[in-house]
Parts: C-alpha cells; structure tokens; sequence
C-alpha cells in the first residue's frame, strides 16, 4: 500500500517546543488510559506495535487493537527524546520505560510527526519495539567476581595467542 501524504497546511513550521508539547500529551494521556490518547495520531497513521505481528493502517484499527482500559493508570518515562526537525516533519527516537502495577516494560520508539489539514501536529507513525536490559549484578562482590574472571580469560587468551606486534 502506498500512501502520498500532503505537505503541512499554513506557514506554521514544526519546532521543537511544539514537539515536546506533544510528548507531553503523548505520555499523559497514556499514562492515564484517556481516549484523548488516539486524537494524537493522524486518521491514516500507521503503527509497528508489540501487541500486533502485523503493521496498522489506520488510527482506527490501532484504536480495536490497543484498547486503553479506562480507569488503569500507568507510569511512564520517555528517556533520552531526540527529536530532529525534517522540513515539513519532526522525526522523534527516544527509549522508555513503562510500567502497569509491578510489570515493566523497557521500550525503543520511533514517531513521525507531521501537521493535519488544520495544521494541528498529529503522530503519522509509531514504532515500538521492546528493549532488553542488561543484566546487573546482584551485588558489588558478584560484580568483582565477574571482573576478576574476566580478566583472568583475557590474559589466559592473550597468553595463548600472543600479543600482536
């Protein structure tokens, strides 16, 4: 499927402060499970999501898939946003964390930000993909441990294979 979008209506140019204000209604209404949550992504938007094996075409159909259960309140945090402006768009990476009760979930998202008819900035596309965590030690013994280990199969390997000249 191919999809033509239009240029940006009005003279208004995307900024950053515009951006981050998204973001911030972004994160709030997720956070709060509101339906004001879909109002952000544009009616033909598309979505790469972890709760569809399948890309979404429509803000509709990601609306049947991704059902924010009213009263369920979540925590999130959206680390590290980098938004770069691109003529007519805004291209937005950023790492979050998100959790609901004692369950989190260590997240990469993608957002593609453009303007609607009306001129009002509006999601174009989401993509999400889980992020896996490093593991942390236990503890600071554990820690040194595993260093100490480490470097032992360094020089044990080093001494093996010699050092290069």
């Amino acid at each position: 499927m191919t999809v033509d979008f239009m240029a940006s209506v009005g003279t208004d140019t995307i900024t950053r402060e515009a951006v981050d204000q998204l973001l911030g209604e972004y994160q709030t209404t997720y956070e709060n499970s509101s339906p004001d949550y879909f109002k952000l992504f544009a009616a033909d938007a598309t979505f790469f999501v972890q709760s569809s094996p399948n890309r979404i075409d429509s803000r509709e159909e990601f609306q049947r898939v991704f059902a924010l259960t009213p009263g369920t309140t979540r925590r999130s945090q959206l680390l590290s946003p980098e938004i770069r402006i691109m003529g007519d768009a805004a291209l937005v990476s950023l790492h979050s964390r998100v959790a609901l009760g004692d369950e989190q979930q260590y997240l990469r998202e993608t957002l593609v930000v453009t303007r609607d008819s009306r001129g009002a900035l509006r999601i174009a596309h989401l993509h999400i993909s889980p992020q896996e965590m490093p593991a942390v030690p236990d503890t600071p013994e554990r820690a040194l441990e595993e260093i100490a280990i480490i470097e032992e199969r360094t020089a044990t390997t080093a001494s093996t294979v010699g050092t290069p000249k």
